[in-house]
């Protein structure tokens, strides 16, 4: 019966293709532009085994024939889109779509390829990343009938997406849904272009850029062609912040540009900018600094303004008992009365109970903080027993508050979802890829959770680094609003909740947070556990991998400078502790009082998952790691090191290029 549910449910995604490309040159050409290059590369003979020997991170060298590829395959399914590239006046930006069709042909086909050569093989994938009856019952993973039917229908995605995307190119009235953001009653638009990967610099160190003498023409133009392309878009939203380096100067210069060619007036924008607090920040100094901040975006007035980082209690006793330096949430009020800001909001990574402390006393419009389908980031674990969901229960506490809930990062620290796991596309496609369904699933959050517990979302944002990034959101955007999107979100849904049952149990699947502190219980070492626990059931159920060691790499270094001679308070405000709280597993460590809520019949894995999280993704761990190949691949000088498993390496990388921040 399951057998028979699945390839129904598959063939009413796949009736929608009006031929099968596996069985069309298309398929042919865009093969042969990679093998044809991997030919030479290999000194020629014959057709290789397999595609994977493209380095596709974003520093790659191996762009061209993955555009060639990509040009290959959209003369024959998407001509329109080949023609519209050609002729772009951005021609940076053409460039790097090509680069992104190009991955993702790459990686359908690669992983197709491995999947039905590993069968004949007669082997199965490595860690149990099937369940029996994923690998035999639900879908024969390595059959090379299923497996073309699949393959054919993912790329059938990729060429709606295509037209999709040649519309939005060409089209001016293709714009954003928008919504009511709360109380502040602005129509927002779902995607929201954030400013923290197209600036020039964090200034950090060296030489910071404080004027538009010291910037690169080439940076600022890729940032005001990032704002052409947003606001044709309707991404009227420009959200930044002080602590992102030179952007606020850049945006400024960029939106001067922008309103003197007509593109575009000041009252058809939402600015918000956030500005950051500490405990020797006056009322006087935060006030000021604002009007800084305003000053370099070059406009009158802000939309919005955040304090950036509400993280811990003391934040918010800076804000509202502040002794002699005078409340600080005073100053940001001055400025709304004064009217150079319209709405005051705040941003955070703190712990759930302190952002419910601050939702709670009422003195906020909106609010931006993490909440994604794979967790909530640092407060993935809190909660109570009923909405454990890390921010679940404070998104149901803005709407009783009438607040605009704006989500941070659902692509970075939601999931590296520009960079997917094989196994994270296995369970999203053929109906989507794993960005669309990350955010889909935000915007049908309300949903979900209906009646007295809704728990709409209103934006969710995009730090885009090029004009490109915007491409795949608002596209996901545009369709959101179709009965087709809905329906295609319920199947994959379905299909993620079967598999984490399935992979994790019922009962842990239920119950795994119940009783883990994270650091802000943990006074003593600062221990992460509920996120290192969350951390362990993403990579199960996910394979998201380099998502997982980004996110412990983070503990891990936090655990190098805890000092237990300090206080609690000390070591959370020594460097940015707060900003990405926790420490990291310690194997010589006796964790029975800290899992001392913990029910009995959950301790022995909680402990297993923490020690498998630092052996799959502590940094010194990653040299004794190999990549799952084939069996003519292995090399004998791996030896007894950890193999990556097939499923758990990432499938493509859509950033073309390193952005300008990450540069140095």
């Amino acid at each position: 019966i399951q057998k028979i549910l699945f390839t129904l449910i598959s063939l009413s995604t796949m009736h929608r293709a009006k031929s099968l490309i596996l069985s069309d040159s298309a398929f042919c050409t865009a093969t042969a532009s990679i093998t044809d290059q991997e030919k030479t590369r290999s000194g020629g003979g014959g057709l290789p085994r397999r595609y994977s020997h493209f380095d596709l991170t974003s520093a790659s060298s191996d762009n061209d024939p993955i555009i060639e590829a990509a040009k290959n395959f959209l003369s024959k399914e998407c001509p329109e889109l080949l023609t519209i590239l050609e002729n772009h006046y951005d021609q940076a930006s053409a460039r790097d779509r090509l680069v992104k069709i190009g991955r993702n042909v790459n990686a359908t086909l690669r992983y197709s390829n491995e999947a039905i050569e590993r069968k004949n093989r007669g082997e199965t994938a490595l860690m149990d990343i099937w369940s029996s009856e994923e690998e035999e019952i639900i879908i024969d993973i390595g059959s090379e009938v299923d497996r073309k039917m699949k393959t054919d229908a993912s790329l059938q995605r990729l060429v709606r997406e295509c037209k999709d995307l040649a519309q939005m190119l060409t089209s001016p009235t293709a714009k954003v849904p928008t919504v009511r953001y709360g109380r502040t009653g602005i129509q927002m638009p779902i995607v929201t272009l954030g400013c923290m990967r197209f600036q020039q610099s964090w200034n950090h160190g060296g030489k910071p850029i404080k004027s538009p003498e010291q910037l690169d023409q080439e940076c600022q133009d890729n940032l005001v062609n990032i704002l052409r392309h947003a606001i044709h878009c309707g991404v009227n939203h420009i959200e930044t912040a002080q602590g992102y380096g030179c952007s606020e100067m850049q945006i400024g210069l960029a939106l001067k540009t922008l309103f003197e060619e007509g593109v575009c007036r000041r009252e058809d924008l939402i600015i918000q900018t956030k500005g950051g607090i500490s405990s020797s920040t006056s009322k006087s100094d935060f006030k000021s600094s604002i009007l800084q901040q305003i000053k370099r975006l070059g406009v009158d007035y802000i939309d919005l303004f955040s304090v950036h980082g509400l993280n811990t209690d003391d934040h918010y006793d800076w804000l509202f008992d502040h002794g002699e330096k005078g409340n600080l949430i005073e100053a940001v009020r001055e400025l709304r009365e004064a009217g150079k800001i319209r709405w005051i909001g705040f941003s955070t990574h703190a712990p759930a109970h302190v952002t419910k402390r601050a939702i709670e006393s009422d003195a906020f419009d909106y609010l931006n903080l993490h909440h994604h389908f794979m967790g909530s980031y640092t407060a993935s674990g809190d909660g109570d027993d009923e909405t454990f969901q890390g921010n679940l229960g404070n998104i149901r506490l803005a709407h009783e508050h009438d607040m605009g809930v704006f989500i941070i990062s659902p692509y970075d620290k939601g999931g590296r979802l520009y960079t997917p796991s094989h196994l994270s596309r296995e369970l999203t496609l053929p109906e989507m890829e794993p960005m669309e369904y990350g955010s889909s699933w935000l915007w049908y959050h309300e949903h979900l959770h209906k009646g007295d517990k809704s728990a709409p979302v209103h934006t969710i944002v995009t730090g885009a680094a090029r004009p490109s990034d915007l491409d795949q959101p608002v596209m996901a955007a545009l369709r959101s609003v179709t009965d087709e999107a809905a329906e295609d979100f319920k199947v994959v849904r379905r299909r993620i909740q079967e598999r984490k049952e399935r992979v994790l149990g019922k009962d842990w699947a239920a119950t795994w947070h119940v009783g883990l502190p994270n650091y802000s219980q943990s006074k003593k070492h600062g221990f992460q556990i509920g996120n290192m626990v969350w951390l362990y059931n993403t990579i199960r159920v996910f394979g998201m991998l380099d998502y997982a060691k980004d996110r412990y790499a983070t503990l891990v270094g936090n655990s190098k400078k805890w000092n237990t001679e300090k206080t609690w308070k000390e070591n959370v405000f020594a460097g940015g502790f707060h900003w990405m709280p926790g420490c990291g597993y310690d194997p010589a460590y006796d964790y029975s009082s800290d899992l001392k809520y913990v029910p009995e019949k959950n301790k022995a894995r909680v402990l297993e998952a923490m020690k498998f999280v630092h052996e799959w993704c502590c940094p010194e761990n990653s040299k004794s790691m190999a990549l799952e190949a084939g069996a003519d691949e292995k090399k004998e000088e791996d030896g007894e090191k950890k193999v990556v498993p097939l499923e758990w390496q990432a499938a493509y990388d859509m950033r073309p290029w390193t952005a300008f921040p990450e540069r140095g």
